[in-house]
């Protein structure tokens, strides 16, 4: 046979519910960006002149591009190498990373003076140069192999996807990847981002991300009822991508905590930012709480076959994660390029109501998507049995 079985409506499933919930709140959160866009424009939002540039929605743009380049990238496990194992989630992660693309350059055109101008003409600027200008042409060939998978894959429900969709989206997937790491880590001006590892530990974080997405939204696609999950599926969980969980955990640990050291023992100017990130005790939360449980609840054996406590460490390591996005970019701007009279100590950033606006509007309408997806296609992948 060359395409799957139609998908089985399931009284369980609370994909009608939350694709209502997630229209409501993109109209309402979507809403009230444009008004405030359309009327007091960019001052809605608490960036400023003296060096906090990118705020809350260039860390949610961040965060939900690195998750669908994660998305796509675990996805490659079947649709590229063809590894077995990996078959039941391909189809999920696939759809997983078109709606979190969706919800990142939403996030991205929201934050944007002139998008549709962006859109036009960054990719024909010839400003070869600038590590956004690559960063942009590989989003392009990536949402062209994430559509092409679509199109011939997913929709149609056929047996295999197309390899030669498959190899595009896995490696613009990994150019992104890599490139958004270098965009913060070749900026040599910016000593808190600066470092040749930025890039290994923004793929570090896009498989993370990827692994607790999948984990948290096959939970919820069963009504998060684990044996409602297909055999298929829990033994990966439990097996291959579990241990996964567990190596991803401890490399993303490791990043996080040799930067810090590294921070707290340098004097270099830039890095006074890690002695003020210590001091809080929601930096203190995120490492031994964000960090440390999911940690404990997939390295031990016993703990990770519980399907229940790996999603608990998925939720945990997700919010751990966009903390940790966000004290990144915001923590690389605190030190004023060129300080003067006007810029002394730490700059000081909280967003704003319309920047927390835009947030809600990327979650939702990835939501939207992926709910549409999950009501429309075949997801729980049958192939190879």
């Amino acid at each position: 046979m060359n395409t799957l079985a139609q998908p089985r409506p399931s009284s369980g499933s609370p994909m009608g519910l939350l694709l209502i919930l997630a229209v409501v709140g993109l109209v309402v959160a979507g809403g009230f960006v444009l008004s405030q866009l359309l009327t007091v424009g960019h001052t809605a939002y608490n960036s400023d002149s003296r060096g906090i540039f990118w705020g809350l929605p260039i860390v949610t743009y961040d965060f939900f591009l690195l998750s669908s380049t994660g998305l796509a990238m675990l996805a490659s496990a079947w649709t590229v190498f063809r590894l077995p194992a990996f078959e039941p989630i391909a189809r999920r992660a696939t759809l997983l990373a078109m709606a979190a693309l969706a919800g990142g350059v939403a996030a991205l055109f929201m934050e944007l003076g002139a998008p549709m101008k962006a859109l036009l003409l960054i990719p024909f600027s010839g400003t070869f140069s600038a590590p956004l200008f690559w960063k942009v042409w590989g989003v392009i060939f990536y949402s062209v192999g994430l559509a092409w998978l679509l199109l011939t894959w997913l929709w149609p429900r056929a047996v295999l996807p197309s390899k030669a969709a498959a190899v595009l989206t896995f490696v613009a997937a990994v150019y992104i990847t890599f490139v958004a790491g270098g965009v913060y880590g070749w900026m040599s001006m910016r000593p808190f981002w600066f470092g040749g590892e930025m890039s290994l530990a923004f793929m570090v974080e896009a498989f993370l991300g990827a692994v607790t997405f999948v984990i948290i939204f096959t939970h919820l696609a069963a009504g998060f009822n684990t044996q409602r999950i297909p055999e298929r599926t829990r033994m990966l969980f439990t097996g291959p991508l579990g241990g996964l969980f567990a190596v991803l955990m401890i490399a993303h640990a490791f990043f996080v905590v040799s930067r810090l050291i590294a921070g707290l023992y340098s004097n270099a100017e830039g890095m006074q930012v890690w002695h003020y990130l210590w001091s809080r005790p929601t930096f203190q939360a995120e490492l031994w709480i964000g960090l440390g449980l999911p940690i404990v609840l997939t390295v031990l054996p016993g703990l990770r076959r519980s399907l229940s406590l790996q999603l608990l460490a998925a939720v945990v390591a997700l919010v751990a994660l966009f903390t940790a996005r966000y004290d990144f970019v915001i923590g690389g701007q605190m030190v004023a390029l060129f300080k003067g009279s006007w810029a002394h100590g730490l700059l000081s950033y909280t967003p704003s109501l319309t920047e927390w606006a835009v947030l809600a509007t990327a979650v939702f309408l990835a939501n939207v998507v992926y709910a549409l997806g999950e009501r429309q296609l075949a997801l729980d992948g049958q192939e190879g049995l």
